[in-house]
């Protein structure tokens, strides 16, 4: 059962089917809503379990634990407030990685200059992230891994409101990192891959044997009762050329619950590169491919972000259900997005997912992918020198007058 001020509601599963029944003051209101999440949640396909509860994506609590209950809050809150509410805290806790990826997009976060926060300083962000609403807390890096404190921050993370999540280049799953990660109460991790070509994927990372290294750590953690995915992103040659069908084939085989696609962002080290923008033909073809995968008798799931960040799906996800902290507390929109609106050592979370929603950039849904759309790209980041350091404060940015525009080309890549 999970409980608010104004409703509570009890959940179970019957029949393999999640069912949620609604109480208190407002539960006669509200269970119209709560019938209608749940009949979403069902019609999904169900990738693990997990103590008996359901898995549907990796980056949602299972149903019906109380952590993905809040999940569940949060939407109630958003539909009776009209604010949004962050579903994600990504947090980088260290910049240092043993990869040098040429298409690496927190490279221009990295500043030798400023100090990494503090194992205090993280969990009061992760503090502020729950009281917020977050169900999710992943951290990043860099490679989350090269931190000794990272199962200080998983343990720290409270089960019972959200799930610690990690993405990781898989080089340091040894036995007892990947043992420490399992007691530190660790529920996933995405493992990213940059090719089905094992050569070409060490090449990108620049580190021999990172494909063989990456793949054996992902064993290791399904063993010790992590769920593992694999995190990747496609470009218009990778789908031509069936590169992308190969590597979700190889994570059938090899036992992952999960493939992240991503488009390729221009972003990073590639921030004014727009030439690998995925043309209309190139969404087309990989949506098709996500369908034929996910209508399976297999249990793996695709989260296929040609459609998620579409105005057929949620849009961006910036500002709206995440927010992405650097190393160093700097809050963006999100890890692609350089736009920063605070930092967490000047102001509190709360006080900047506040500022970050009421912008008027920010404050309402955005139909697509914010560093894929024309018009975004004119007022944020075309303006923005070649060199120039990330982030930027969003005070800096010269204000451009694109209203019109913006509205005509939200939804063009």
């Amino acid at each position: 059962m999970t409980s608010f001020d104004f409703l509570h509601i009890d959940a179970e599963i019957i029949g393999g089917r999640v069912v949620g029944k609604a109480g208190g003051v407002l539960g006669k209101m509200l269970q119209p809503y709560v019938d209608q999440f749940f009949e979403k949640i069902n019609s999904l396909k169900v990738i693990a379990k997990k103590n008996g509860m359901q898995v549907y994506n990796l980056y949602n609590p299972p149903f019906p634990s109380q952590a993905g209950m809040r999940f569940l809050e949060r939407k109630l809150r958003m539909m009776l407030s009209k604010m949004a509410f962050p579903v994600t805290a990504n947090l980088a806790i260290t910049h240092k990685c043993q990869c040098q990826c040429i298409h690496c997009s927190a490279d221009p976060f990295i500043d030798p200059a400023k100090k990494e926060l503090t194992v205090g300083e993280i969990k009061k962000v992760v503090d502020g992230a729950l009281d917020l609403g977050a169900s999710l807390v992943i951290y990043v890096g860099g490679e989350p891994l090269l931190r000794e404190e990272l199962y200080e921050l998983i343990h720290y993370v409270d089960k019972t409101k959200a799930i610690p999540m990690i993405f990781t280049n898989g080089l340091l799953l040894t036995e007892e990192n990947v043992r420490k990660l399992a007691n530190a109460g660790l529920f996933s991790l995405n493992i990213s891959i940059d090719s089905s070509e094992p050569e070409l994927h060490n090449e990108f990372r620049a580190v021999p044997g990172c494909y063989q290294k990456a793949f054996e750590g992902a064993e290791r953690c399904r063993r010790a009762g992590i769920l593992t995915g694999i995190s990747t992103y496609a470009t218009g040659e990778s789908i031509k050329t069936g590169k992308v069908e190969k590597l979700l084939k190889i994570a059938q085989d090899q036992g992952f619950s999960e493939v992240t696609i991503f488009d390729c962002i221009p972003s990073g080290r590639f921030l004014k590169d727009t030439s690998k923008i995925l043309t209309a033909e190139d969404r087309k073809q990989l949506i098709a491919l996500t369908k034929k995968y996910h209508e399976m008798d297999h249990p793996m799931g695709i989260n296929c972000m040609s459609i998620i960040n579409s105005p057929r799906g949620v849009g961006c996800y910036g500002a709206q259900s995440q927010f992405y902290m650097t190393a160093y507390g700097d809050i963006n929109p999100c890890d692609f997005n350089p736009i920063n609106f605070g930092n967490v050592r000047e102001m509190s979370i709360q006080e900047i997912w506040k500022k970050m929603v009421t912008h008027p950039d920010f404050s309402k849904r955005y139909p697509t992918c914010r560093m894929q759309s024309k018009a975004y790209r004119k007022k944020y980041i075309d303006p923005l020198p070649k060199d120039v350091r990330l982030p930027v404060k969003i005070e800096d940015i010269a204000p451009v007058e694109l209203a019109e525009q913006e509205t005509n080309l939200a939804g063009v890549h």
